[in-house]
Formats: structure tokens, C-alpha cells, sequence
């Protein structure tokens, strides 16, 4: 999707501890996406989802779908989900709007097409939908639906597959944005995509590519990084040694010439 606001959050795993995306985990924030957003910025509060939407129906990005998420409380559903963070669940203050509801549906559809998933559908822990209060270890047992203004998550499933089975977005331009590359043949990443490309993978590669680069005249293996860390120190440790010597020599030379100055006299 290409309306998504890349907010990033300290708080994952580093990619996803073997495990493979099998779900969506649905949230309320019970506050303001303003909020969540402070929150899943501070490195003490522990806490995150891949992403939030707004009232307004914007959707901003906390985690890499290639990580696992500070979300569910439970080790195997942070590795294994793609969790979605709403606005609402208060009883004055924050509601769950039509125009966030639409922008999941929206989101949900994306994440399903992506990892190839023709139908979205919740059973429990049996679907590829879950409620965050249905995951063993959470304590949230309001979350989504049953808080205040909570999330109408099936109203937002049905929207989701009347896209899949329409086989068109409701924002034009996700069609470009989706469009899964295939370098040999294959997505160079489960639900690769040119969002995922652009964000994650491009500035890997091209670090990638400058660190490994191989400088002519270089020793056997020599690329940047080696450069680096190792050839450049060393030839300045060279260059001092040599800097200190002639420095040594200067001084002797300086001592002799005085001597004969003075025998001169």
C-alpha cells in the first residue's frame, strides 16, 4: 500500500525467531494514534505492532513485516503475526470510525494478498484473523471488540474479502505498489513487494554492495569493509613508525650539524 507512514518503533524482535506469518492480530488502542505513536517510540514502555490506524483512516508503520512484533504477549504469536493497532476503545474519548475500519479492511486485504491468502477468517486461534484477547498470556480481555466503541473485526473481515474477491483495491496506484517482484523466478521475500523492496531491502543491498565491493590493488578478499577495519589502520600504524623514524633521524642530523657549527667557531 503505498498511503503508509513509516513511524518505526525500537521495540522487536530481530526478524522472526524461525517462525513464518500464519495470522493478523487485531487491536484496540483504547486512546489516539498520537498516543500509540509515543508509546511504541519509547524503548522502556516494551510495546508495539507493525501497525496503527487512525480515525481518519491513516495508517502509520511501527515494525518490518520481515520482524516480530511487541504485541501479543506471547512469544510464538509476536513471531508468527502481523498485528494492527485501532483507534478507539474509549467510552469518551477515542471511537473506532468507519473511516479507520475501511483503511484495515483495506490493510488486511493487502497483508492477505501478499502471503497469499485467498480468504480472511476468524475461529479462534483456527483462523488467519485472531482477536488479541483470545492469545494465551495477555491480559487485555477486552481487546479488540469488547472494550467501549471497541473493533467491529468481523464488519472489517467481510470488507477485506469483498476486495479479494473483487481482485481490485480501493486506493488506486496499490495495484503498482503490490506488485510482487520475482528475481528468479520466485518473491525474494515472503510477501515481497516493491513497498518491502524500496523500505528494507534496497538500502540492505546497497550497504550490502558498498561493504563487499573489491578495490583493484587490494589484498586477496579486499572489499570496504576489510579496508575498513583492517588495511587502513594498518598503514597508518606503518606511517607513524616511519613518520617517528625520520623524526629521529631529523633530530641526529640537527645534532650534528650544531657540533659543527660550533667546531667552526
Amino acid at each position: 500500500m503505498s498511503d503508509i507512514i513509516w513511524k518505526g518503533s525500537p521495540n522487536h524482535y530481530v526478524g522472526r525467531n524461525g517462525y513464518g506469518v500464519t495470522h493478523i492480530t487485531l487491536h484496540i488502542m483504547v486512546g489516539y494514534l498520537a498516543g500509540t505513536d509515543a508509546t511504541f517510540a519509547n524503548q522502556s514502555s516494551r510495546a508495539s505492532a507493525h501497525y496503527g490506524v487512525g480515525a481518519t483512516g491513516e495508517i502509520h508503520q511501527y515494525v518490518s513485516e520481515l520482524d516480530g512484533s511487541y504485541s501479543d504477549a506471547n512469544y510464538a504469536s509476536n513471531n508468527s503475526t502481523i498485528s494492527i493497532e485501532h483507534e478507539g476503545g474509549m467510552a469518551d474519548g477515542a471511537v473506532c470510525t468507519q473511516e479507520c475500519i475501511d483503511a484495515s479492511a483495506r490493510l488486511c486485504a493487502d497483508i492477505a494478498r501478499r502471503y497469499g491468502w485467498k480468504k480472511l477468517w476468524h475461529d479462534g486461534l483456527k483462523g488467519n484473523v485472531w482477536l488479541h484477547r483470545e492469545i494465551p498470556g495477555t491480559d487485555h480481555l477486552s481487546c479488540p471488540d469488547l472494550a467501549p466503541n471497541g473493533l467491529p473485526y468481523r464488519q472489517i473481515i467481510d470488507q477485506a474479502n469483498r476486495i479479494l474477491e473483487g481482485g481490485t483495491m480501493s486506493n488506486a496506484g496499490d495495484e503498482v505498489w503490490n506488485w510482487a517482484y520475482k528475481p528468479n523466478g520466485k518473491n525474494a521475500t515472503p510477501g515481497g513487494n516493491m513497498y518491502n523492496l524500496l523500505t528494507y531491502e534496497l538500502p540492505q543491498r546497497i550497504r550490502d554492495s558498498i561493504m563487499q565491493y573489491s578495490y583493484k590493488g587490494s589484498a586477496p578478499g579486499g572489499n570496504v569493509y576489510n579496508t575498513i577495519c583492517f588495511e587502513i589502520p594498518g598503514m597508518l600504524k606503518q606511517l607513524t613508525k616511519t613518520i617517528e623514524t625520520q623524526q629521529k633521524q631529523i633530530s641526529e642530523l640537527s645534532e650534528k650539524i650544531s657540533k659543527l657549527e660550533e667546531a667552526t667557531k
